[in-house]
């Protein structure tokens, strides 16, 4: 892509990039690594004509809920991969360095910034403690 001058990366991160998330913390902790490495190598690479985004869905149809045996997780509607994907190229067009798809997965995305860390991951934390069986 540099010795072209051209080229574009989507790099699939989350919601739960934005928050400790108990229960999934290994997953969210990647998810964090995701958008800090999607958002610095978008600075690196920009000048190289390569676009690189962070796409950050939250719930998504999709196995995943099923193989991370969080399915009592969702509350909400979920977002169709069509749509979360439509979302994260259409960023990449516009040369963002990363997206959040869905007006309420932004909106708890940047309100946790508001509270302290160690609430955030309380609640998440009843969210997404294991039910018992």
């Amino acid at each position: 892509m540099i010795a072209r001058g051209s080229g574009d990366i989507l790099i699939l991160a989350s919601t739960a990039a934005f928050q400790p998330v108990p229960y999934i913390t290994t997953y969210a902790a990647t998810k964090s690594f995701d958008l800090q490495f999607a958002e610095g190598l978008a600075e690196e690479v920009r000048h190289h004509g390569i676009s690189v985004c962070a796409l950050c869905p939250g719930s998504t149809e999709s196995e995943f809920l099923e193989v991370a045996d969080q399915r009592h997780h969702t509350r909400r509607p979920q977002e169709t991969a069509q749509k979360v994907a439509r979302v994260g190229l259409r960023a990449l067009a516009a040369g963002k360095s990363s997206v959040i798809s869905g007006f309420t997965n932004w909106l708890g995305a940047e309100t946790v910034r508001f509270a302290p860390r160690s609430m955030v991951a309380r609640i998440a934390g009843e969210l997404f403690r294991p039910k018992e069986k």
